[in-house]
């Protein structure tokens, strides 16, 4: 069996099964009367009470000056990230090889 014989039964399989399950759907049988419908909604609300925590109050730092708190903070920075390397030339191309000359002619 060839693979397109293969396809083609594999094909004609899907399709018969198609065509089963809407001849089952249409012929399904629709007895709405018998049935009875039941919608139920459900409400759930949920309160969360949050109370706002004190912030700790924290003492300027002894020695401020005169001023009242003029004070520069210096915050450390990480060292710096060093550059990468450069990129080194590509290697010289060679020159091709000479082109040989042709044999010469015999002169008849």
């Amino acid at each position: 069996m060839t693979s397109r014989d293969r396809s083609t039964s594999v094909l004609s399989a899907v399709g018969a099964a198609v065509a089963a399950g809407v001849l089952v759907t249409a012929c399904g049988g629709d007895d709405a009367a018998d049935e009875t419908t039941t919608e139920t909604t459900t409400t759930t609300t949920v309160v969360t009470t949050v109370s706002p925590s004190p912030s700790p109050v924290v003492p300027p730092p002894a020695g401020e000056g005169e001023d009242g708190g003029d004070a520069t903070i210096e915050i450390p920075s990480p060292p710096a990230i060093p550059s990468p390397p450069a990129i080194p030339a590509p290697p010289a191309i060679p020159a091709p090889p000479p082109i040989p000359a042709p044999p010469p002619i015999p002169v008849p």
